[in-house]
């Protein structure tokens, strides 16, 4: 993603950690861990990122400014290695967990940036890249029960259309708890060109208040939804193509 374009998203991210943790009376540094996607972004996830994340933390704590504070995130980000291009283009997974839940990711990259990766010409390889990625996960994981989703994606008709219907029916809002350490609220403030939505921030910002601070994702225009179906739904999908 470029750095130039990441600078608004980051920005736009702080501001709105400064104002969550004065509303629920915690520091900085903690709200930028739960109301950001900082950390995902910094590829710092997990046990092996702990001691750098909780570096940047401190550091950020000690800062004077918002400007500041912007130049650490960013260097921060520019020194942080890049994830990987997936196999299967906009799509990812998680391995299934022990109860045999698979989780199902929408994460574009720069491969996808010509136009927007949900626009109607662009479904057709949408969906070829999620029945390669089932046809992997059938032959890994033939146990897996369930896929699941959690993403404001899920509002989107052309993005529903991607799934077997099982599946895209399934798609409930979220009442929570939610984090914010991911795309599935995050990813709505920037548009296919990685550029801010007009007006975004302003309405993010102004509807962070006393009545959102407990679920701070009900300040977005799209709530997360999320998704589930048997993996059976999937594969029988996956053979009727």
């Amino acid at each position: 993603m470029s750095t130039l374009c990441y600078q608004d998203y980051f920005d736009l991210q702080l501001r709105f950690a400064a104002r969550y943790s004065l509303l629920a009376g915690i520091s900085f540094s903690e709200g930028v861990a739960v109301s950001t996607n900082l950390r995902r972004r910094f590829g710092l996830w997990g046990s092996a990122g702990e001691l750098e994340w909780g570096g940047f933390l401190r550091k950020i704590e000690g800062s004077a400014s918002h400007p500041e504070i912007l130049r650490v995130v960013m260097a921060t980000y520019t020194s942080a290695p890049h994830r990987s291009p997936s196999h299967f283009g906009c799509f990812t997974y998680d391995a299934p967990d022990a109860r045999g839940s698979l989780r199902l990711h929408f994460m574009p990259d720069e491969r996808h940036r010509q136009a927007s990766p949900l626009a109607q010409t662009c479904l057709p390889e949408r969906r070829a890249e999620l029945r390669g990625l089932f046809m992997e996960v059938r032959r890994l994981y033939p146990d897996v029960r369930e896929v699941r989703g959690l993403s404001w994606l899920y509002h989107l008709p052309g993005y529903r259309s991607l799934f077997p219907r099982t599946y895209a029916v399934s798609a409930r809002p979220t009442t929570g708890p939610l984090n914010m350490n991911g795309s599935s609220t995050w990813g709505q403030v920037l548009d296919f060109r990685l550029q801010l939505r007009p007006g975004i921030a302003d309405q993010v910002l102004a509807l962070l208040g006393p009545s959102t601070v407990d679920m701070p994702w009900l300040a977005f225009p799209l709530h997360p939804m999320s998704a589930v179906c048997p993996a059976s739904e999937f594969f029988d999908w996956l053979a009727r193509r």
